[in-house]
């Protein structure tokens, strides 16, 4: 996601409403998935002789309760909506000025760099790579949004894009 501030500021990363509902869902329909399938799986784990801890799975194989029937999936589906908020929170955000780079994540600055420290960003797979005259990486990680978007939003602010158009 890229956005725009009314101050010159570029918000690079995050996720939009849509991808955190997305985010959201899919994690907390996996959670409820691996709840309703978790007696199966320790069962059919317990039974082969090669797996290890087995008592344990036997133990979660055992709970038959009939709250459990309901309460499994419910409870791995509040356990994916914590995870989806762990992994949208913990996401990295950019706000790019021509002076600067602060990468932020859940909800606070955690780096500040400046713009005479940067010699060269470029993607290196999935990742936005800030890097020092020296070669050191000064910010090396995931960033949400379209490759030339993000692009397009540090050559906008004066910064030495490397690599090509995407």
């Amino acid at each position: 996601m890229v956005t725009e501030s009314a101050n010159g500021e570029t918000r690079v990363g995050g996720f939009d409403t849509e991808g955190r509902w997305f985010v959201a869902g899919l994690l907390a329909a996996a959670g409820a998935a691996l709840g309703l399938l978790l007696p199966l799986l320790a069962r059919w784990a317990a039974g082969l002789p090669w797996v290890p801890f087995q008592g344990p799975l036997r133990l979660l194989a055992s709970f038959d309760g009939s709250w459990l029937v309901w309460g499994r999936p419910l409870l791995g589906a509040v356990l994916g909506l914590l995870l989806a908020a762990w992994v949208v929170t913990g996401t990295a955000v950019l706000v790019l000025s021509d002076a600067q780079v602060e990468v932020v994540r859940r909800g606070q600055v955690e780096r500040v760099i400046r713009r005479d420290q940067v010699d060269g960003v470029h993607r290196r797979g999935s990742k936005v790579v800030v890097e020092s005259a020296q070669g050191r990486e000064l910010f090396a990680d995931d960033v949400e949004g379209p490759k030339d978007a993000v692009r397009a939003a540090f050559v906008r602010h004066g910064y030495p894009w490397e690599g090509g158009d995407v």
